[in-house]
């Protein structure tokens, strides 16, 4: 009989990735998925060390496998990721019952770990180069967009990130290996691909036999099958008109483009080591909304970071302003053991992180209004992802007797993602639309996190294309 097993996956997107990888390689092994701890063989969880509170969940969840494991004594419990990388010995200290640790960077060698596993405890976070030789076995979950990662690690050590020192110096996946999981996930009927990287458009920069990040792009637009591309994260200090260009070109890129500027203040982008100015910065977001008119920008800000003045901070909510992002992921910031920012003096108060907090949350709330606002009347291309929660639909076509309402042919409601990446709901009488159809959406009403609107009787997107054609209603 085969052997069970289970992954919890914490974090970020690269976690997900990595947790398809590990499933690839569990299978390979003669392992079976199992949703199910109490009949699970092995339990992993996949850690996040960006946070405190991601660290913090992981010794809870131990917690209570512990329960588990008293139960089922041949029970292995393993924790991997960034977390098991950067604090391997002490996790298995301080949690007990950990059979297997692992960091990310040894996920390759994890066929020989669960063979030592049959002889005792293991823990092997030492880095090693990657494997770019051939594709690792992957399986992936189910929905239309796969995650592809293009490369590994970051060689930028912003202070406050401890992402250099869990995943280890960046290294470029070659092109080829990069489109032939493209193609083998395109096969397996994804319509979507999510390229991971911690710096994606610093691709191929430590190679000189390697394509740019904008060539790269280029080069997987071509690939027949796929209908979009999206990718993150990208850092401002590499970003220009190498990879701007290629989405202003590319059919399949969708105009969405994530670039972190942390904070508004130059005094915390030096201490951070960021690489870049205010200025130099929105002349970069300038450059994207010229090249790629009506595309979307987000962004992480990071509010408190050690030594923020008001000034600083003033000059956060100025970008902000200027930048006029879609959507912003906002942290107070934390320290992270082993990170310079995590010693360095001038630590913002708690209170004064929440009220600068507050008052970016409620700046960024009324851009977002008016940002999407300013989208009703516009006609949009959105993938569908399938049917809408229909929970309350019996309660709206109720008559004011309380029988119901006679329809013929009523319209449905749906979901999908625009291209540029604002969640949509829409209505359409006739068909529905299968998942990973590109349907065209007039939007009719917004909201701060989603459009509503109603598909355009008989004109859908061809895949492959980006046409429109004509249906017989």
């Amino acid at each position: 009989m085969s052997k069970r097993f289970m992954i919890f996956t914490y974090g970020c997107q690269m976690n997900r990735y990595d947790s398809e990888t590990i499933t690839g390689y569990l299978t390979q092994e003669g392992y079976e998925p199992c949703d199910d701890p109490a009949k699970s063989d092995l339990i992993l969880l996949n850690t996040c060390s960006i946070r405190d509170r991601a660290e913090q969940k992981v010794f809870s969840q131990l917690g209570r496998l512990r329960k588990l494991k008293r139960a089922n004594p041949n029970l292995k419990i393993g924790v991997c990721g960034c977390f098991a990388t950067r604090a391997g010995a002490d996790i298995a200290k301080r949690a007990g019952g950990v059979d297997l640790i692992f960091g990310t960077q040894n996920i390759s060698k994890l066929p020989e770990l669960l063979e030592e596993l049959e002889t005792g405890s293991v823990c092997d976070t030492d880095a090693i180069e990657p494997d770019f030789t051939e594709l690792a076995p992957i399986r992936r979950g189910g929905g239309l967009g796969a995650y592809v990662s293009i490369s590994r690690g970051c060689d930028n050590f912003c202070t406050f990130c401890v992402v250099p020192y869990t995943r280890g110096p960046e290294w470029s996946k070659p092109s080829a290996l990069i489109a032939g999981e493209v193609e083998s996930a395109v096969r397996e009927g994804f319509q979507e691909i999510n390229l991971l990287g911690q710096n994606v458009n610093s691709y191929g920069k430590n190679s000189d036999a390697e394509l740019t990040f904008g060539g790269l792009l280029r080069k997987l637009d071509r690939i027949e099958g796929l209908k979009r591309i999206r990718f993150m994260t990208s850092h401002p200090q590499d970003c220009g008109e190498d990879m701007i260009g290629a989405m202003a070109e590319c059919e399949k890129v969708c105009e969405h483009l994530h670039l972190p500027v942390q904070s508004g203040g130059d005094d915390v982008l030096r201490r951070m080591e960021r690489g870049y100015t205010t200025d130099e910065y929105l002349a970069k977001t300038a450059l994207f909304r010229e090249r790629v008119p009506g595309g979307a920008l987000t962004s992480d800000i990071i509010v408190g970071f050690p030594g923020e003045t008001e000034k600083d901070f003033e000059g956060t909510l100025r970008v902000i302003k200027e930048a006029r992002y879609d959507n912003i992921y906002l942290f107070k910031y934390s320290p992270r053991p082993g990170t310079p920012a995590e010693s360095m003096g001038d630590q913002v108060p708690e209170e004064v992180k929440t009220e600068r907090f507050q008052a970016v949350q409620l700046l960024q709330q009324d851009i977002s209004e008016e940002i999407h606002r300013n989208m009703e009347g516009s006609i949009v291309e959105v993938m569908t992802e399938g049917p809408a929660d229909e929970k309350s639909s019996k309660q709206r076509d109720r008559g004011h007797l309380g029988g119901e309402l006679l329809q013929i042919s009523p319209p449905k409601r749906f979901v999908g993602r625009s291209r540029s990446n604002h969640r949509v709901q829409f209505t359409k009488g006739g068909p529905p639309p299968r998942a990973g159809e590109l349907v065209e959406v007039e939007i009719l009403r917004s909201g701060i996190r989603s459009l509503g609107g109603i598909a355009i009787p008989g004109r859908a997107v061809l895949a492959d294309s980006g046409a429109l054609e004509e249906r017989a209603p």
